[in-house]
């Protein structure tokens, strides 16, 4: 990152809105932008299981889906595995969406999928606060089943190791930075 985009960076404010998908994660995203958070233009439209829209930023979404394509995980992130490396050649992409996307004093990013690259975030926005939802699980399971993904119905028991993996990894980041979350 350049000095000037550096410095840029830490004279905002950085939210980061996460947790498992389903979680309503858009929902709170939604009430924050209403109360001024910037979160990018080009947003993840509606569709039946989600009518006002997702609030996620695409050039993030994008971003986690190559890191997760590159090491042949699903880009919806459906993987149970513990620590996905970003490699030393997205570090820079993850620069240059950074400086495209601080251009307000107060802004984000929500994606559940950010939930597998916590630290990696945390690493890269020393200044960033999360914002980590919870929701139980038996809402959770349920809404995922409800929007027919074709995983669950090979795996109907991958919602439930989802749900405690992504919950999981949040726990374990609250716990190591509990001062920004």
């Amino acid at each position: 990152m350049s000095n000037s985009s550096t410095l840029e960076a830490k004279k905002s404010s950085v939210l980061i809105l996460t947790g498992m998908h389903r979680s309503g994660t858009s929902v709170a995203t939604a009430l924050l932008q209403s109360s001024g958070l910037h979160i990018g233009r080009r947003l993840i439209e509606g569709n039946q299981y989600n009518l006002k829209g997702y609030f996620e930023n695409l050039d993030f979404v994008n971003f986690h889906k190559t890191v997760l394509q590159s090491q042949e995980i699903v880009p919806e992130g459906w993987t149970l595995q513990d620590n996905i490396e970003v490699g030393e050649q997205y570090i820079e992409q993850a620069q240059q969406i950074i400086a495209q996307n601080a251009i307000s004093s107060i802004w984000g990013w929500k994606d559940p999928r950010t939930t597998l690259f916590l630290n990696f975030w945390a690493n890269l926005l020393p200044e960033a606060k999360f914002l980590l939802v919870y929701r139980s699980p038996w809402e959770v399971i349920d809404s995922i089943y409800r929007c027919g993904d074709k995983a669950f119905e090979e795996q109907p028991e991958l919602a439930v190791k989802l749900w405690l993996h992504y919950n999981q990894k949040m726990i374990n980041f609250y716990n190591q930075y509990p001062s920004r979350c």
